[in-house]
C-alpha cells in the first residue's frame, strides 16, 4: 500500500515538469486604473492624454476608451500600453461628450473606468493683433476678449509651434536675445511668427480656441546709433568706448577704420560690449588723424554708425 502511495506522488510531480506556472490570483485581479485623465479642445478637435503608473504597466496589454454623446455609446478603439493620448475630431460645438478609459490585463480583465467630460466651444478669435518693437524684445496687443485667458505661440525655424507663454492680460512681451531671433526667424522671409488664441481652464478639461497670427519683419529691429564715444592713445594703441545702447536683442558692435588718405572705411572687428581696443596704431605711428566708424549690429540690419576723428598733436 504504502508503495502504491509513493508511486502515484511520483506520477503527480513528473507530469508536471516542464508545464507553464499555473495562473495566481494575482492574473485575474483587476489593473490599477488609469491616471491623469485629462480631455482638451480645440476650434477642431479633441485631444485626450493620459498616464499610467510605470511600476504597473507589465500587467496591462491595452487601454480601451469609450466616448459617450446624444448618438450613444461608441468604442474609439484599444489602445496599446505604450500609447498616451489620441485626437478625437468627430466634434460639436456645445455639445457635451463623456469619455472612459480602462486599463487591461493580457486575461482580458478590466479596470475601474476612470472619465471626463468636456463641452467644445467655438471660443472668439484673437482680433486686431499687433506688435511693437521695444528694448526688450517684441510687444504683442490685441483686443480683449471678454474674461478669456491668452495662449501665445512662436514658430521656430523648423515650421513647429512653441509655447512661450499665457496671460490674462491684452498684452504680451517676448523678452528676446540676438541669438533667439536669429534662430527662430523664418530664414527666407526674414521674420518671426507668432500665434496668439483664447483658452478656457475648466474642470478636467481645457478649451482653446482658433489661432490669430502675426508677422514680425527682422528689418524692423534697427537699433540704436551708438554716443558718448570717447577715446585715448597710449604706447600699446587706440582704446574706444561709449554708452550701451538700450536694446537687449543685438548681437553686439561693428568697428571700421580708415586713414586720412584713404578712401573707404575698412571693417577691423566686432565686440559684444561697448569697448574696443586697436593695437595697430599707437603714440609712435599716428602721424596724420585715423578715423573710426561704430555701428550697431541688429539681427538683420546695422544701426547706422558714428563716427570719430582719432589725432596726436605734438606738445
Amino acid at each position: 500500500m504504502r508503495i502504491a502511495v509513493i508511486f502515484f506522488i511520483l506520477i503527480i510531480l513528473l507530469s508536471g515538469c516542464g508545464r507553464k506556472a499555473d495562473p495566481t490570483l494575482d492574473d485575474y485581479l483587476p489593473p490599477e486604473p488609469v491616471k491623469s485623465f485629462q480631455l482638451s479642445a480645440t476650434y477642431e478637435k479633441i485631444i485626450i492624454s493620459w498616464s499610467y503608473p510605470e511600476k504597473h504597466k507589465a500587467k496591462v496589454e491595452s487601454f480601451l476608451i469609450e466616448k459617450e454623446s446624444l448618438d450613444g455609446v461608441k468604442t474609439l478603439g484599444y489602445y496599446g500600453k505604450d500609447i498616451s493620448s489620441l485626437e478625437d475630431k468627430d466634434i460639436v460645438f456645445e455639445q457635451t461628450y463623456k469619455y472612459k478609459i480602462f486599463a487591461i490585463t493580457p486575461k482580458g480583465i478590466y479596470s475601474k473606468p476612470v472619465e471626463a467630460t468636456i463641452t467644445p466651444k467655438n471660443l472668439p478669435q484673437v482680433e486686431n493683433l499687433s506688435f511693437k518693437i521695444i528694448n526688450e524684445g517684441v510687444m504683442l496687443t490685441w483686443n480683449a476678449q471678454g474674461s478669456f485667458g491668452y495662449n501665445i505661440y512662436r514658430m521656430n525655424n523648423k515650421g513647429d509651434l512653441i509655447k512661450i507663454g499665457s496671460t490674462d492680460k491684452n498684452y504680451f512681451l517676448d523678452n528676446l536675445l540676438y541669438s533667439t531671433i536669429t534662430k527662430n526667424a523664418e530664414i527666407n522671409n526674414s521674420r518671426l511668427v507668432y500665434f496668439v488664441s483664447t483658452y478656457l481652464s475648466e474642470q478636467n478639461a481645457y478649451i482653446e480656441g482658433k489661432k490669430s497670427q502675426i508677422l514680425v519683419p527682422l528689418e524692423q529691429f534697427i537699433p540704436s546709433t551708438t554716443d558718448e564715444i570717447f577715446w585715448s592713445v597710449n604706447e600699446l594703441g587706440v582704446s574706444i568706448s561709449w554708452r550701451e545702447v538700450p536694446e537687449k536683442w543685438v548681437k553686439g558692435y561693428r568697428v571700421y577704420r580708415k586713414k586720412a588718405d584713404e578712401p573707404d572705411f575698412t571693417f577691423i572687428g566686432e565686440t559684444m560690449i561697448p569697448l574696443f581696443f586697436d593695437g595697430e596704431f599707437n603714440l609712435a605711428n599716428i602721424k596724420e588723424p585715423i578715423y573710426y566708424r561704430i555701428s550697431t549690429i541688429g539681427p538683420l540690419k546695422e544701426s547706422e554708425s558714428t563716427e570719430i576723428k582719432v589725432e596726436v598733436i605734438d606738445g
